[in-house]
């Protein structure tokens, strides 16, 4: 007796949704049944940064940083994901959210989740850093214990 059911039992458009969630080769076949027609769906692609924070790395961390390397869970459930993580000569871990000199809509919910983390994960330490129009950086460090940006 069969238990459940198996993702071929899917229609395609579900089994390719189900492949991709779990990470799974997704095959699309063009030409119904027929197996030398194959072509993949989809293909994951892995986020790069972007050329501000690829400079802060290079400046500031000395290319070591580690890009979205984690994903914190907030109190509230929602999830916070820094641009880099570096670990410090005395094995402190520091999370680096980078952001440009334009101000996008979604920064401000970006410090809201910044500043929650800060409070939420004392055994961490922080940087804030903002490229300014001017080529310059403001960087707002929070050492472990700390509350608030400083």
């Amino acid at each position: 007796m069969k238990r459940g059911i198996s993702i071929d039992d899917l229609p395609e458009k579900y089994r390719e949704q189900v492949r991709r969630q779990m990470d799974m080769p997704a095959v699309v076949r063009e030409a119904k049944g027929s197996p030398e027609n194959k072509t993949p769906a989809h293909t994951s692609r892995r986020r790069e940064p972007n050329k501000t924070e690829a400079e802060y790395n290079r400046r500031y961390l000395g290319g070591a940083g580690k890009y979205e390397s984690v994903s914190l869970r907030l109190p509230g459930g929602s999830r916070y994901t820094p641009d880099w993580q570096s670990v410090e000569a005395d094995g402190r871990v520091t999370f680096h959210e980078v952001k440009g000199s334009y101000r996008f809509h979604s920064q401000g919910r970006a410090a809201t989740a910044f500043r929650e983390c800060v409070a939420a994960f004392p055994e961490f330490n922080f940087v804030w850093a903002v490229r300014e129009a001017d080529g310059s950086w403001s960087l707002k460090q929070n050492r472990g214990g700390q509350n608030g940006m400083s």
